[in-house]
């Protein structure tokens, strides 16, 4: 799988852009501002319509769109997409409404209008960013997010039943909400009222959570072995799905090895126990109190929690692990390679792990397109298939190898 071109117009630093990408991938040099980050970032949002930096889609299109013409602002977004040798094209456009001044984003594929649900996928991206550290120190939600990013551009199933999860757990929390209000809830209304987002909570979330945990079993085990292959000591790096729904390890192996029918059983009667014990605190405090948006993941080192023990420079390797194992979990769920986005990492990272980093990345067959701030960060070996090019206002110029 790769990005064979990206049209970008109004996109953030960018007017106009129209740049054909190589199977192979592209290094890209530039000073701080000149574009890098935000070229990556929009192949990010064609792969799965969000942005890793944007705190809203307002914020994508650059701050001079319209103002010629006296139109409202817009961003457009181009890619051209080849995976097993079929062509296919993503078209977004993020634009403004005047009349409340927000944005909406609107999604063509080969023309024809497209959910967003629908689009993921198409492009699979694995991205290394120095902002990554907070996957490990981090809160809970940046992980749960990264998870459901990842497994989201695998698992099409998953994806529709986490938005469905989403849903439902809002319509709950609506509801117990106003339970929490009432002075003296009648508890036979409310065994009535919850009996049904009770029993679909658990129908998605129980998939949702058995997706998880086999997801990160093959992550984990792919983690362990990378980072044996970065790090210079031998302290094993280990990563557990925490769970909030109860879940004792022979039951747990059970759902790892059952078929999936089974295992979405056996946590299933565990989840809707939980809430049943849970009901009381629940009407208390108006919220759901336990299923996968509440669940996190754990790193530890030697047995210690990483984020407590580990030295900075330890925690950035985990990370950069982590996206090692997840190429290779994506890998073995699709038998594609994605796309990877190295966005500033060298810089991050002492010689020796950035020695160490290079060599893992050249065993790996897929496109690549790495950032650096100095062109001497991408002249190795292990990069030297992929075209060197400086960005700059704008625009992207190719260079001439030394």
């Amino acid at each position: 799988m790769y990005l064979s071109r990206i049209e970008l117009e109004e996109f953030r630093c960018f007017h106009h852009l129209d740049l054909p990408l190589p199977p192979q991938g592209l290094r890209l040099v530039g000073c701080n501002g000149s574009g890098k980050t935000a070229l990556v970032e929009a192949v990010y949002l064609l792969a799965t319509t969000r942005s890793f930096r944007a705190a809203t889609e307002r914020q994508l299109i650059n701050r001079e769109s319209g103002r010629d013409y006296g139109l409202p602002p817009y961003a457009r977004l181009v890619g051209e997409i080849v995976s097993d040798h079929l062509a296919t094209t993503v078209e977004m456009t993020v634009s403004v409404e005047s009349e409340r001044n927000t944005a909406r984003k609107r999604i063509r594929q080969d023309g024809l209008p497209r959910r967003a649900i629908d689009v993921i996928g198409t492009l699979s991206v694995v991205l290394f960013s120095p902002e990554d550290l907070e996957l490990v120190l981090g809160a809970p939600s940046v992980r749960r997010r990264y998870l459901d990013i990842s497994l989201s551009q695998v698992d099409q199933a998953y994806l529709r039943s986490l938005s469905q999860y989403a849903r439902l757990l809002e319509q709950r929390n609506s509801l117990l909400r106003q339970f929490a209000a009432e002075p003296v809830p009648d508890r036979r209304a409310v065994e009535e009222q919850l009996a049904y987002w009770d029993e679909q909570l658990v129908i998605h979330g129980s998939f949702v959570l058995v997706v998880r945990l086999r997801y990160v079993r093959e992550l984990a085990e792919a983690l362990r072995a990378r980072f044996r292959e970065l790090a210079v000591s031998d302290m094993p790096l280990s990563l557990e799905y925490q769970s909030t729904v109860p879940l004792p390890e022979p039951l747990r192996e059970r759902v790892l090895l059952d078929s999936l029918a089974d295992a979405q059983a056996r946590v299933a009667q565990r989840f809707q126990a939980a809430l049943h014990n849970l009901r009381g605190d629940e009407l208390r405090r108006g919220m759901t109190l336990i299923g996968p948006h509440r669940d996190d993941l754990a790193y530890t080192l030697a047995g210690e929690e990483l984020a407590a023990f580990g030295s900075r420079g330890i925690q950035r390797l985990a990370v950069v692990a982590t996206k090692l194992a997840e190429i290779d979990a994506f890998q073995r769920a699709t038998g594609e390679v994605p796309v990877l986005l190295l966005d500033d990492v060298l810089s991050e990272l002492d010689q020796e792990h950035q020695e160490r980093l290079l060599q893992a990345l050249s065993g790996v067959a897929a496109q690549r397109l790495i950032t650096a701030t100095e062109r001497r960060l991408l002249e190795h070996a292990a990069l030297a298939d992929l075209p060197i090019s400086e960005i700059r206002d704008g625009q992207v110029c190719l260079l001439v190898e030394p």
